[in-house]
C-alpha cells in the first residue's frame, strides 16, 4: 500500500452557518451583530470552517417552517449563534434558538430555555434567589394599579429597567430615581415604555464587577472586570444604551479594569454561582455590584456581545487566549455540548 498520502483527495472543510438578525431600521445593538457576524466569520474561515450566513429576518422568524427549512437545507455541521432578537422582539432570541434545537444541529451559547429564563428579570431574580445567590431588593412592576405600599419598601435611590430587555436597553438618564416624589412619575413614565414590565431595584452605588465564562460545567472564568465609578467625574454612576451603543456618549470609550484580589475572587464564585442557578452552558457573562462591601449580582447575560471592541472578547484577550482560540473554543463546545458531555472552555476540548 502506497503510505504517501499526497495521493488522497483533501477533504471538504467543514460547513458553519453563522446566523444574525437583519431588519429594516433595526437598533444599533442588533445591527452590530451584522458587523460582528463579518469579523467572526473572517475568523471560521481561518479555523478551516466553510462559513455560510443565514440572514434572521421577521419576516423568516415568522414561519418556524421555513426558517427550520434553512437551516436544514445549508447542511451544516454547526450554527454559529449571532442572532439577538430584533429591536421590538427580543423574545425572538430564544424562539430562534428553540427551531434550531428541534432540527438538532448543534449551536453555539446557551439553549433556547436558558435565554428564555434570563430575558426575564423576574425569572432571573427568582433563581438566583433559590440558590442563595445574592440580588438586590426590588419588586417587579405591571401598568395598572400599583398594591399600595409597595415602593414604598425600596429604599431610596431606585433603579428603573425594562422587565425583559437585554443590551442595556430601556436603561437611560431616567432610570435612577433618588427623589422620592419624582418615583411614581418616573414608574409611570418607564411602564408607558415598556408595557411588558419593568424591574424596579434598590440601586447599588458601588463599583462593577463583570464576570465572563466558557464551559459547559465546570466553568472556566475567562476574567473579572470592575468599574470605579468614584474615580469618574461628570458621568452617571451606571452603564446605560448610549454608553455601550452610543459614540458620542460620554462612557462609550470606557475601559474596565482587570480587577484583583480578594473581590475578583468573590465576584468569580458569585458569578459562577449564578451560571449554575440559570443552567449556562457555552459562554456568558454575569455583572455585579457592589453595596457596603458586599457584592450583588444585577444581570446574568447569556448571550454576549462577541464584537470584537465587545467585554468578552477583550477579557478571553486579556487572558491569553488569541481571537482563533476564542472563536474555535465557542465551537468545539457547541459540538461538545451537542454530544452530551461537559468541558472547561479550553479549545482543545
Amino acid at each position: 500500500m502506497n503510505s504517501d498520502h499526497s495521493s488522497e483527495p483533501p477533504q471538504k472543510p467543514r460547513t458553519i452557518l453563522a446566523a444574525a438578525a437583519l431588519e429594516q431600521m433595526g437598533r444599533p445593538d442588533v445591527s452590530d451583530a451584522l458587523r460582528t457576524r463579518e469579523w467572526i466569520s473572517k475568523i471560521l474561515k481561518q479555523a478551516g470552517w466553510r462559513v455560510l450566513t443565514a440572514d434572521i429576518t421577521p419576516k423568516l422568524l415568522s414561519s418556524p417552517e421555513r426558517t427550520a427549512s434553512l437551516i436544514r437545507s445549508s447542511g451544516a455541521e454547526c450554527l454559529f449563534n449571532l442572532f439577538e432578537g430584533f429591536g421590538c422582539d427580543s423574545g425572538a432570541e430564544h424562539r430562534f434558538v428553540t427551531i434550531v434545537e428541534k432540527e438538532g444541529i448543534p449551536c453555539t451559547g446557551n439553549p433556547a430555555s436558558v435565554l428564555k429564563a434570563c430575558l426575564s428579570k423576574d425569572v432571573t431574580t427568582e433563581r438566583l434567589i433559590e440558590n442563595e445567590v445574592p440580588v438586590p431588593a426590588g419588586v417587579t412592576l405591571f401598568p395598572g394599579p400599583t398594591p399600595s405600599g409597595l415602593l414604598e419598601k425600596l429604599r431610596l435611590p431606585v433603579f428603573l429597567k425594562p422587565l425583559s430587555e437585554d443590551g442595556s436597553v430601556g436603561i437611560d438618564g431616567g432610570s435612577l430615581v433618588e427623589d422620592a416624589a419624582r418615583l411614581e412619575e418616573s414608574v409611570l413614565s418607564k411602564l408607558a415604555d415598556f408595557p411588558a414590565g419593568i424591574r424596579a431595584e434598590e440601586f447599588l452605588p458601588g463599583s462593577e464587577y463583570s464576570v465572563s465564562f466558557m464551559g459547559n460545567g465546570p466553568y472556566r472564568p475567562v476574567g473579572v472586570s470592575v468599574i470605579d465609578y468614584g474615580n469618574m467625574e461628570g458621568c452617571r454612576n451606571y452603564l446605560d444604551y448610549g454608553s455601550k451603543w452610543d459614540p458620542k456618549s460620554p462612557l462609550y470609550d470606557l475601559t474596565p479594569k482587570k480587577a484583583e484580589g480578594e473581590k475578583a475572587r468573590l465576584a468569580r464564585e458569585l458569578a459562577d454561582s449564578a451560571g449554575k442557578a440559570l443552567g449556562c452552558r457555552g459562554y456568558f457573562r454575569v455583572d455585579l455590584r457592589e453595596k457596603d462591601g458586599m457584592l450583588f449580582v444585577i444581570d446574568v447575560n447569556p448571550n454576549p456581545d462577541l464584537s470584537d471592541g465587545g467585554g468578552f472578547m477583550r477579557q478571553c484577550r486579556e487572558s491569553g487566549m488569541s481571537e482563533l482560540d476564542t472563536v474555535s473554543a465557542i465551537v468545539e463546545l457547541a459540538l461538545e455540548k451537542a454530544r452530551g458531555g461537559a468541558c472547561g472552555g479550553k479549545s482543545s476540548c
